[in-house]
C-alpha cells in the first residue's frame, strides 16, 4: 500500500474516534466521563490534523468521513445505551473497542510498515495512543467491578 492510502486509512479511523467520542460525550450523564470523552476526542482530532498535513505533502486530500465499521459501532452503542440503566458502561466498552482498532493499526504501521514516514508518524503519536487506550480498558475494568 501507499503511504497516502495507509494514511488515509489511519485518519478515517481517528474521524471514527473523534465522532464517537464527541456524540458520547453529549449523551452521558455523568460529567466526568463527558469531559474525558471531549479529552479524548480533541485528541484524535489533533493527530487526524498531523496526518492530513502529511497527506497534503503529497498532493492529496484527507478523508473527512470515517470508517463503514465505525459508523455501525456507534450505532450499536447508541441503541444499548438507549436500553441500559448503565449507558455510561456501554459508551466505555464500545470507545475502548475503538481504542483498540486505532491502537493496532498504528503498531501495525509502527512495527510492519517499509514505508520509512509511516513508521516516523506512527512512532511520534504512538505513546500517546497507548495511555489513551490504556485510560479506557482501565475506565472499562473499573466500571464492570
Amino acid at each position: 500500500m501507499s503511504t497516502s492510502s495507509n494514511l488515509k486509512d489511519l485518519i478515517e479511523l481517528l474521524n471514527d474516534g473523534e465522532k464517537f467520542y464527541s456524540e458520547a460525550a453529549t449523551k452521558v450523564k455523568v460529567p466526568a466521563y463527558a469531559n474525558l470523552f471531549q479529552r479524548m476526542a480533541q485528541q484524535k482530532q489533533a493527530i487526524a490534523s498531523d496526518l492530513s498535513a502529511r497527506l497534503a505533502a503529497h498532493g492529496e486530500a484527507a478523508p473527512e468521513g470515517g470508517t463503514v465499521m465505525g459508523s455501525l459501532r456507534q450505532f450499536y452503542a447508541d441503541v444499548r445505551a438507549s436500553m441500559s440503566k448503565d449507558s455510561e458502561s456501554v459508551y466505555v466498552a464500545q470507545l475502548e473497542q475503538t481504542e483498540d482498532r486505532i491502537l493496532e493499526a498504528f503498531r501495525d504501521e509502527l512495527t510492519q510498515s517499509d514505508d520509512l514516514e509511516l513508521r516516523r508518524i506512527a512512532e511520534r503519536h504512538y505513546p500517546d495512543l497507548k495511555r489513551t487506550h490504556d485510560e479506557m480498558r482501565d475506565l472499562k475494568r473499573r466500571l464492570a467491578a
